[in-house]
């Protein structure tokens, strides 16, 4: 590989790095550190099941990796497991030194050890009642297989023994459906709280009555399974029936890693690890006495408000302050809107297809689905649409990594109100986040459209930092009708005025605009790009992005996750990575243009298969003043000297700032007082 390459999985792990700063970083409130070391550990999970996996497959085709242009899957492995050992003594400090700012505030975590003796009555009623009913221990037996267990939950692995004669092993699985943490009586001024693992410690003689032992011993042990879906072109068959299956196989998956307390005796963890067929060195990871710390993000709050971030109060849309009872579509005939999140509310997307679902002159409505809320309104709206008499078309991506069933659960729900449903497009997977209303005015239809950077959620919405822009642009309606004109008839492409879109052109696009400002750096005029991503990890970007920055162009990256680049001509690129209370997510390019700069939104990461194996959506922001506004959106989060760290070749994760620096600047705390001044103006 002749251009330097980072691959995707240290470079996530540098980003998995920035959240546990943040868990560690005394100031941010305690809540919300605990909050980042359970987005972590949940990270983290989904990391092994998906990348780690990945890799291992890699490596069992042998030389054939090669042919893929990325690094050497078993170099990248062995980082990867350096990588996490070192981060798990980092998360293990930070989790301690919560555990004891936990205690300073008067709530304190105990273990089955440290139960005050006035409520160990009340502990054992409390596991005979609510937790003894789900436990249902699997006794190892040294000749017996073991059945196979369902992937992610946590286990106890019990070792009862007599001080003369032989032990019993057994496995019991921490119930998924009770409260991992389970608040206990107060005790003076003093919160207490346990573990469910240790709840179910306690109870372990209950459990066990009817053996005979001197000793029990507890260990927490956990093993992740290869969670990748995989589709063949076999048409014969459901593409509904081969998805269930491929979610089914989930539990079955090849075990790509082990999570043990590293205190557990060696022979007992190689009884373990026989039996759950993880003898592989690469697939272990000793641990702390708890796993699953995912669950952390479900910590009770007791009411603690003040050991959170301050709510913030609602951001008006500059354009929609007087919008009163007349609904937004005459606010769209006057201006576009653009809408950021979470500084504004996702509602207004919801409110617009509310007033659609009644209109009487809305004659249509298609939309895009690739993540919902849970209790999803817009979903609720769309099937009140139907029901109304409405033509709703909604194409729903059955691959929707983790939200599969989810998907295809709406997708029922839909066709029983009447909506039109798309099941995909074949071979492809629909990232786009569109939305199109047609409207019948003055005698013909009219286009009232979204487009976003996220998904349609409200649920992410209150955390994920996007844009969404409403519009009445009737040729980017026409672009977005296009669009769903080609799901419905994949093999004829659209016709596109304005939009561009992967996988029919994204990557030309991307070119051309860079090409176009090394041609003005090659007149000697200033040439400049600034580009916000989630995740840049694709080669042929890499080295267009490093060729044009050696011809002279300035770039500017704001690049959340994973990040490929390692070093390109240093004094004309810069990178910076942004993790604060929010998620940073939306995806902005802005091209300088000789001074007359053009400004795109889009649904769209620089990943292979964004470029290459996914339907998205580029779009223009075409009002001068909305582009400008995007514009200083930028320069206020590249001015970030608080929360942005600089993406240097070794991806240390330094900060950018310093505690010399005259004026400090969080950029989502100015993003939020810039839109409120924007919004008064």
């Amino acid at each position: 590989m002749d251009t330097p390459f980072r691959s995707k999985e240290t470079s996530w792990l540098s980003f998995n790095a920035r959240v546990l700063q943040e868990g560690a970083d005394p100031e941010v409130p305690l809540y919300e550190r605990i909050k980042f070391l359970g987005i972590y550990s949940s990270n983290l999970d989904e990391f092994f099941r998906v990348r780690v996996a990945t890799l291992k497959r890699l490596i069992s085709l042998g030389d054939k990796w090669r042919d893929l242009n990325m690094p050497d899957p078993e170099v990248t492995l062995r980082k990867v497991n350096g990588l996490v050992a070192r981060q798990a003594v980092e998360f293990n400090h930070a989790y301690e030194q919560i555990h004891s700012d936990l205690a300073k505030e008067g709530i304190k975590l105990i273990d089955h050890t440290q139960v005050p003796s006035d409520l160990r009555s009340f502990l054992r009623e409390y596991f005979r009642e609510e937790v003894s009913p789900h436990i249902y221990p699997i006794i190892l037996k040294a000749t017996a297989n073991l059945p196979r267990l369902a992937d992610m939950p946590m286990y106890l692995a019990v070792k009862l023994s007599k001080d003369k004669g032989r032990a019993i092993h057994s496995l019991i699985e921490i119930p998924g459906n009770l409260p991992r943490f389970i608040p206990l009586p107060k005790i003076g001024d003093t919160q207490l709280v346990m573990y469910l693992d240790d709840i179910i410690r306690f109870g372990l003689p209950d459990v066990f009555h009817s053996f005979l032992f001197d000793n029990i011993e507890s260990y927490a042990i956990k093993f992740t399974r290869d969670a990748e879906l995989a589709f063949d072109d076999d048409f014969t068959e459901s593409f509904f029936d081969r998805l269930s299956d491929s979610i089914k196989a989930r539990d079955v998956g090849s075990p790509v890693r082990a999570n043990f307390d590293a205190s557990i005796p060696k022979p007992f963890l190689n009884l373990l690890l026989r039996k759950l067929d993880l003898t592989g060195s690469d697939s272990l990871y000793p641990g702390a006495r708890y796993h699953n710390r995912r669950d952390l993000l479900s910590f009770p709050r007791f009411g603690r408000k003040d050991l959170t971030y301050e709510k913030s109060t609602v951001v008006p849309v500059k354009g929609l302050k007087k919008q009163g009872k007349r609904g937004l579509f005459p606010v769209l005939r006057k201006r576009d809107l653009l809408i950021h999140t979470p500084y504004h509310k996702f509602e207004h997307m919801i409110s617009l297809i509310q007033e659609a679902a009644i209109d009487p002159r809305v004659k249509r409505i298609q939309m895009t689905q690739y993540r919902l809320a849970k209790d999803s309104c817009v979903a609720r709206a769309l099937q009140s649409a139907a029901r109304n008499g409405k033509q709703v078309t909604v194409l729903v991506e059955p691959q929707a990594r983790f939200d599969e069933e989810a998907n295809m659960s709406w997708a029922a729900r839909y066709q029983d109100a009447g909506v039109n449903v798309i099941l995909g497009v074949q071979g492809l997977k629909v990232h786009s986040k569109i939305l199109l209303i047609e409207r019948l005015e003055a005698g013909a239809i009219h286009y009232y459209t979204v487009l976003g950077t996220g998904n349609f959620n409200e649920d992410t919405a209150r955390i994920f930092a996007d844009h969404m822009l409403l519009t009445y642009n009737q040729e980017l309606g026409r672009d977005v009708a296009s669009i769903f004109q080609f799901f419905e008839k994949p093999y004829r492409p659209p016709e596109l005025i304005h939009l561009h879109a992967a996988p029919l052109g994204l990557r030309t696009f991307i070119r051309t605009k860079i090409e176009r400002e090394v041609a003005l750096a090659a007149e000697g005029k200033p040439a400049e790009v600034s580009i916000k991503l989630n995740n840049l990890s694709d080669l042929e970007t890499v080295r267009l992005i490093n060729s044009a920055a050696e011809k002279g162009v300035k770039f500017r990256l704001i690049v959340r996750s994973m990040f490929s680049l390692v070093a390109g001509n240093e004094a004309n690129i810069e990178s910076i990575s942004i993790v604060d209370k929010y998620l940073e997510h939306s995806r902005m390019f802005i091209f300088g243009n000789d001074g007359n700069p053009e400004v795109y939104l889009s649904s769209a990461d620089f990943l292979p298969r964004n470029f290459d194996s996914r339907i998205e959506t580029v779009f223009p922001i075409l009002d001068k003043k909305l582009a400008r506004q995007l514009i200083n959106y930028f320069d206020i989060q590249w001015s970030d000297n608080v929360k942005a760290r600089i993406l240097d070749e070794k991806l240390s994760n330094t900060f950018r700032g310093s505690e010399t620096d005259p004026v400090k600047i969080r950029s989502q705390f100015a993003i939020e007082e810039y839109l409120r001044e924007e919004a008064g103006s």
